[in-house]
């Protein structure tokens, strides 16, 4: 796969060796539309983990991380019943770089090692030729190393603001600065082995990610054969 300049290699997240699945990074940027094409690839066959599921288990369930969010951010972001104010966290670290990173070094080490488990076990099962980690800031984290293929899910800008908006009812300044707060997407295109550009309609956006799913099938046989 293409590799960009970056410090990480594919040792140090202390991953097993393969079975002879192929082990695919989908990536893109906010309001792109990855984890749709996530459930393509899972409809299609593939054992699909949810790095942004995983870092909400370890901020709902790891006593450690919860404690040193409240540290960092205060006893304000979690509600009486202990549940994260996840709208109210947001804002405050998508206003201040600064608090954002600080919340990344807090969950991202946990919800990488949560995602290797979770990998480990899709391999174990034997049941997977795909297995796909569909997360938004492999390339901002350094991730990119784990995976043997990365496929980016990119969009215009006046769709990505559109399916926000929809989706989370921000306004339109607020949906540019988060969009601004990650890698350009015309970076993580250069870097990507597949792109999947999704303009068009949901049929046509499942359309492409079949005939990329068959590709990577493709690949994995190949893959297999070097294992």
């Amino acid at each position: 796969m293409k590799k960009r300049n970056s410090k990480s290699n594919k040792e140090q997240f202390h991953l097993k060796n393969g079975d002879g699945a192929l082990l695919v990074g989908l990536t893109g940027g906010m309001g792109c539309g990855q984890t749709t094409v996530g459930k393509f690839f899972e409809k299609f066959g593939a054992r699909v983990i949810n790095a942004d599921l995983l870092a909400r288990e370890v901020v709902n369930k790891n006593e450690e991380v919860r404690k040193e969010l409240q540290k960092a951010f205060g006893k304000g972001i979690f509600y009486r019943n202990g549940k994260l104010k996840r709208k109210y966290l947001a804002h405050l670290v998508f206003e201040d770089e600064a608090k954002l990173q600080r919340l990344n070094r807090i969950v991202h080490p946990r919800m990488v090692e949560r995602v290797i488990e979770e990998i480990e076990s899709a391999r174990d099962s034997g049941k997977y030729s795909i297995i796909v980690v569909d997360a938004a800031l492999i390339y901002e984290v350094n991730l990119e190393h784990m995976f043997d293929v990365i496929v980016v899910v990119a969009s215009q800008m006046k769709h990505r603001i559109e399916r926000i908006k929809e989706r989370d009812g921000l306004p339109e300044k607020e949906i540019r600065n988060r969009i601004a707060r990650q890698l350009p997407i015309q970076d993580k295109i250069k870097w990507a082995d597949i792109v999947i550009h999704n303009n068009g309609t949901l049929e046509q956006l499942e359309a492409r990610a079949r005939a990329v799913y068959n590709k990577l099938l493709k690949m994995q046989k190949q893959h297999a054969q070097t294992v």
